[in-house]
């Protein structure tokens, strides 16, 4: 008989103490940032996007006697105080441009990444602002893009990858760490990886669970329509002139594709909640997902927008060390090359500390020539030619010096892919290799001159004695 209520207390107790270490390891267990990082940038590009489409036509948008007059506005919305509050309502229209302009500077340091915590949270103001301001104007997309921009900003976590904070943080420490350079040339660097952080960890999963939600009642409530039954739904929207930019009808001739298309997207919205926690059926799901919403862009442009939004929150299920191997290679454990520099020059130790900031999946191996024999690290290096230029030796063998191996780690380093895309340019690499030259004329060194560490004088002018 005591078993008969012990036992059910005790398999009770286990349950609560299960649930609640699940409920823990679920929303407090320290995750990678880097998903979350990507999706403030793809948030902030198409923030900054949309908020400069309602700038070709401001006044309409948000002036006083445009479309959506403000007291009748207000008189709606005020059926939902205090939740409908917007800052456009107190902006007239003398002031509309500077307050726009404002925001999308606001915007912009956002998705950049700079004062993240600060700027996350001004962005969503001005999203939410926005969408109650002009309702209008109202779509899915505003929808979606308000939510995570809300998410972002209520957990702070926005700026712990893929920001210019963590890239000026990383700075800070190189400088740090270069300032400690041992006798050997070596640099006690620290790990480029982001550290996992529970906020990071409360982004991801409220974004996540928010992701079932939508698609999960979305195909519930497509199961109401007979056309998502008999298989046609998708000749609905395939046939559409309202968006469309290609024709589709063609389609109609296989009735068996536009069977596949509908009754495929309603199994994937519906199965969506429950198999993208399974690990091994989680990529193929979100593959299915992000073609899914590239599909429905292509054939209807107006939603677009809306898709990219959608595929941007569908990155909290990726992992972060797999989406940092995109940049760093599969196997970081093997630099992508060494670049050997001038250890005895402040300057090209500055250099290499910003460059090793910039290098969190350290594709790059510093290599101090004062402190090696070059010809130990490619047989064909000489200790003068590398005293004359920066050398960098590649994994393939291949060597690159001066300005071109500049470029070549503008191409391996994110920060700089801008440069690393230009940097070849006749006219760019033309007055890069001079300024360059110009430069490592002029470098200043530590150590005082002598035959074995002197580095280059411009022409005409002695060894400097110290």
């Amino acid at each position: 008989m005591r078993r008969l209520v012990t036992g059910p207390a005790l398999y009770l107790a286990e349950l609560a103490r299960a649930t609640a270490r699940g409920w823990n390891a679920f929303w407090f267990t320290p995750a990678d940032p880097t998903a979350l990082g990507l999706i403030r940038v793809v948030v902030g590009l198409l923030a900054f996007w949309n908020l400069a489409v309602y700038g070709l036509d401001l006044l309409d948008f948000f002036g006083s006697g445009g479309w959506a007059n403000p007291e009748a506005v207000a008189l709606v919305q005020g059926f939902s105080k205090p939740y409908a509050w917007s800052f456009w309502f107190f902006v007239p229209d003398a002031l509309l441009w500077p307050v726009w302009v404002l925001c999308l500077l606001v915007v912009a340091l956002f998705t950049a990444g700079i004062f993240s915590r600060t700027t996350a949270v001004l962005t969503w103001v001005v999203l939410a602002s926005t969408v109650r301001r002009v309702p209008v104007a109202l779509f899915g997309f505003d929808q979606i893009l308000t939510t995570w921009a809300l998410y972002l900003a209520a957990t702070g976590a926005s700026g712990q990858a893929v920001s210019l904070d963590r890239f000026l943080a990383r700075w800070r420490q190189s400088r740090a760490d270069w300032s400690r350079r041992r006798g050997d040339g070596r640099v006690p660097t620290s790990s480029g990886a982001p550290l996992p952080t529970i906020s990071a960890n409360l982004a991801l999963r409220l974004i996540q669970l928010h992701l079932c939600l939508i698609y999960g009642m979305a195909g519930l409530a497509k199961l109401q329509g007979p056309s998502w039954w008999n298989g046609m739904a998708m000749w609905g929207a395939l046939a559409s002139a309202e968006f469309r930019m290609l024709d589709f009808t063609w389609t109609s001739s296989y009735p068996w594709l536009l069977n596949v298309l509908t009754h495929g997207s309603l199994a994937l919205e519906i199965a969506y909640p429950v198999l993208v926690w399974t690990r091994p059926i989680r990529p193929l799901l979100l593959a299915l997902s992000a073609a899914l919403h590239l599909g429905i862009g292509l054939t209807a442009p107006g939603l677009t927008e809306f898709g990219l939004a959608m595929i941007a929150g569908n990155l909290a299920f990726v992992s972060g060390p797999w989406l940092r191997s995109l940049v760093t290679g599969l196997d970081p454990s093997r630099p992508a090359g060494k670049v050997l520099y001038d250890g005895a020059c402040p300057r090209c130790r500055a250099s290499m500390a910003l460059l090793t900031a910039a290098d969190p999946g350290r594709v790059i191996e510093p290599v101090d020539l004062t402190s090696v024999d070059v010809s130990s690290v490619h047989p064909g290096l000489t200790r003068d030619a590398c005293m004359k230029a920066m050398h960098l030796v590649r994994l393939d063998g291949r060597v690159v010096s001066g300005y071109d191996a500049v470029v070549v780690l503008g191409r391996w380093l994110p920060l700089f892919w801008p440069f690393g895309a230009i940097g070849s340019l006749p006219g760019i690499a033309w007055a890069g290799r001079r300024a360059y030259q110009a430069v490592a004329d002029s470098r200043p060194r530590d150590a005082p001159c002598t035959d074995d560490v002197c580095g280059l004088h411009p022409t005409g002018r002695a060894p400097s004695r110290r």
